[in-house]
């Protein structure tokens, strides 16, 4: 019986790839499943000379549609009562097991675990900041439930019941950037209860050229029109107390010119997104685009 199975899209990052996978045990009760989203001929040819534990499944797609696309995928191969996420540059601490199996049999719907973060010289990092806040704040009051729910968007450092996205119907969206936003509100909503452990299960790595790192336009345009999607399922939902600020986003718009400025302001109004959340702080731009960034962004850790 599979217990576990863990989703890892991966392209052209072998190296910490291997990584990751040495930080997952080989038990038969764990099904390890990676997509290979269209990587180069040479790290192709790494991947299937590598002699993988036997609980590893390799998809290799013949075309390239991104992360969001291989994470469906992986939905779609996986047996486990519970589903994990990895990005293929991050690795499980390790207390890997003891922690899966400490919930293996929870009523929950899903289990939020607290991070932690380095860069790729193994130094401390701030990533993990804002979202082992969350944890913490939740496990110091619970009345902090949506707050983790709808603010802790990636799919990783969380043990997701399979049933819930199968049932629900939950995807990706396959997108160039934010394919996890959506996917991970909707599966917030339909989760009937929710737990936290206040042990780091997930180390993130911040790496030079991630997606998370990339401004490009098309990136930030596939992130705001995100945005604008997530704010809207939240008012649909009774939940527009925790709409995004779309304040970075007109902030930052006039980087790609004037017209692109014109065109968000035109999406806000259209969309009838509220200009006014984040207001209070327009007097402290910078410092609320470094914090949504997560750069420079001081939190105060629970012990």
């Amino acid at each position: 019986m599979i217990n576990y199975s863990i989703i890892i899209p991966h392209k052209n990052s072998i190296t910490s790839l291997l990584r990751l996978c040495d930080t997952i045990s080989d038990n038969i009760d764990i099904q390890i499943i990676i997509i290979d989203d269209c990587s180069d001929l040479n790290v192709l040819n790494e991947i299937k000379k590598n002699k993988f534990n036997n609980n590893v499944e390799i998809v290799f797609c013949d075309v390239s549609r991104g992360a969001g696309a291989a994470r469906n995928i992986g939905v779609n191969h996986a047996k486990g009562k519970w589903v994990l996420f990895a990005d293929a540059d991050d690795y499980f601490t390790d207390n890997f097991d003891n922690l899966l199996n400490r919930y293996l049999n929870s009523a929950s719907d899903i289990i939020y675990f607290d991070t932690d973060s380095q860069n790729d010289n193994g130094e401390q990092s701030y990533r993990h900041l804002r979202y082992s806040k969350l944890v913490h704040d939740f496990l110091n009051d619970s009345r902090k439930e949506n707050s983790l729910k709808y603010y802790f968007t990636p799919p990783w450092s969380k043990m997701i019941k399979r049933d819930l996205i199968i049932k629900n119907n939950i995807k990706f969206d396959e997108v160039i950037a934010s394919n996890d936003v959506m996917f991970s509100m909707k599966m917030a909503y339909f989760a009937t209860n929710i737990e936290a452990c206040k042990y780091v299960l997930y180390m993130i790595t911040l790496s030079k050229g991630s997606v998370t790192q990339i401004i490009s336009k098309a990136h930030f345009d596939s992130k705001f029109r995100t945005a604008l999607n997530a704010n809207k399922f939240l008012c649909s939902v009774g939940m527009k107390k925790y709409q995004q600020s779309i304040l970075y986003f007109l902030g930052k718009s006039y980087k790609f010119g004037f017209f692109y400025f014109i065109y968000v302001m035109l999406s806000i109004l259209r969309n009838r997104s509220n200009i006014f959340i984040g207001m209070s702080k327009f007097m402290k731009l910078n410092t609320v685009l470094r914090e949504r960034e997560n750069k420079n962004y001081i939190i105060k850790k629970n012990k």
